[in-house]
């Protein structure tokens, strides 16, 4: 479809609320706009100053019947979202009233918006980068408010400033060389070689650094995915109530009580956890126990953290020591409990990484989520700075920007040509992640994941 057509949408979530929006961009706006509003005061809706709003009555152009109240948003291109002319119609928030509003809007010549069509268009008028308009979706989906804050500062461009930043040095060495490419009399100093080696060990090393960030955006993104896991009886249905503050695993006294995986959200300190309570690991001769057993094992190995629970006063037995060492790939903390029953026993492994507590008491259950918190971030960038990958996408470019480079710090006893061919590789695959080169399918699919009226 085309992208010089008006279209519309309904922008606020299906339910019945307060106020509901329905969002019109294009050329035709403002028409849509004068034929269906009727502004009270002697001022006509044509006339209305752009970033202005104006009380009025919504009336259907055909029949004359008035579908509503509300009020009017009027921005004129290019100082909008989109980069076109946009009004807002600000309804009465019941779902079948915005319909109807937006169907007679359709009458006008006006087309349904796609999922995302909206943010799509203010990237094709060149108002915001690739990377900002997939901040804008992780934005509405995010969990916490460290997550909030990260998409916003990828919002504001420090992604795509950063990007333009490599670019823009690999631009400059690429015209060194096409000079010495293309006037051979003229050759690249000495200086300017080391200065070229340098600067490619530089690039090397900060899109390295920035291709480890991939880590920190799927944890804000996705969240965190931690297994409680252990021999039956050891706690771990308490220790999940105990962390999101409610009972939502049935506790027992009796071996065996959860007999499937359970997962739960929660927000610690700005990183989103998913909790997933399993089955006691034990040989068992009932299936369904032994179905539970197995799929514990299969929670434990898809989670990135494994709290592992010893009873304070048991003795680690064989069994615990099988469970670690099928589970040693994964990051784990020990976790010793019902301290409030025992004395604690000291913990087998790295005792570093142990923490007792009593789940009933709360003692030790802060120095858990620090410690929780410590094996997240520990060694990672601060998302903060919004600088970091948010996805596979930008990793995959970034990836083999990061190759192409590499491989121009290999070719340089090659030929000149090569380098240039490489080095033009890794700006061509840095400007895929901002869209300064990007396929027209693959701009379509990101956008075909978006929210309609968005």
């Amino acid at each position: 479809m085309s992208w010089e057509e008006t279209i519309a949408a309904i922008a606020t979530p299906i339910g019945t609320g307060g106020i509901g929006i329905i969002r019109v961009s294009g050329d035709r706006a403002m028409e849509v706009a004068e034929a269906l509003f009727h502004p009270l005061g002697k001022q006509p809706t044509k006339e209305q100053e752009s970033h202005s709003v104006r009380y009025g009555k919504i009336i259907d152009p055909k029949t004359g019947e008035l579908l509503d109240e509300g009020l009017l948003l009027y921005m004129k291109a290019p100082h909008t979202f989109t980069g076109e002319d946009v009004v807002e119609f600000q309804c009465h928030g019941g779902m079948y009233l915005l319909r109807k509003v937006l169907q007679t809007i359709l009458t006008q010549g006006v087309r349904l918006a796609e999922p995302g069509e909206f943010t799509k268009r203010a990237f094709l008028h060149g108002r915001i980068d690739l990377s900002q308009a997939e901040s804008i979706m992780d934005m509405i989906s995010a969990q916490t408010n460290r997550s909030l804050q990260a998409a916003s500062r990828r919002l504001e461009g420090r992604l795509g400033s950063k990007i333009q930043e490599y670019r823009k040095r690999i631009l400059d060495i690429l015209v060194l060389l096409e000079v010495e490419i293309d006037y051979p009399e003229y050759e690249i100093e000495e200086s300017q070689q080391l200065n070229i080696q340098k600067e490619l060990e530089s690039l090397q090393k900060e899109l390295s650094d920035l291709y480890r960030t991939a880590d920190t955006g799927r944890m804000l993104n996705e969240g965190i995915r931690v297994a409680l896991v252990g021999r039956p009886n050891m706690g771990k249905s308490t220790l999940l109530n105990t962390l999101l503050g409610e009972n939502r695993a049935i506790v027992t006294d009796i071996p065996g009580t959860t007999r499937d995986t359970l997962e739960e959200g929660m927000n610690l300190d700005g990183i989103p956890l998913r909790l997933v309570d399993t089955a006691g690991i034990r040989e068992s001769q009932d299936p369904v126990e032994a179905i539970g057993v197995e799929r514990a094992l299969e929670a434990a190995r898809q989670s990135d953290l494994v709290l592992f629970l010893l009873e304070g006063s048991a003795e680690a037995t064989k069994e615990d020591q099988e469970i670690l060492q099928a589970l040693q790939d994964k990051p784990c903390i020990i976790v010793r409990t019902k301290l409030d029953q025992s004395a604690p026993k000291e913990a087998f492994g790295d005792t570093k990484q142990t923490v007792m507590i009593s789940a009933r008491t709360g003692e030790g259950i802060d120095e858990l989520k620090e410690r929780i918190c410590q094996m997240v971030w520990g060694g990672k960038v601060d998302p903060s700075d919004g600088v970091y990958l948010a996805n596979a996408r930008q990793q995959q470019a970034v990836y083999q920007a990061l190759s192409s480079i590499q491989n121009a710090q290999n070719a340089q006893e090659l030929g000149t040509d090569l380098i240039s061919m490489d080095l033009q590789n890794a700006y061509d695959e840095l400007g895929e992640l901002t869209g300064n080169r990007v396929r027209d399918d693959l701009v379509d699919e990101i956008f075909s994941r978006f929210c309609l009226g968005k």
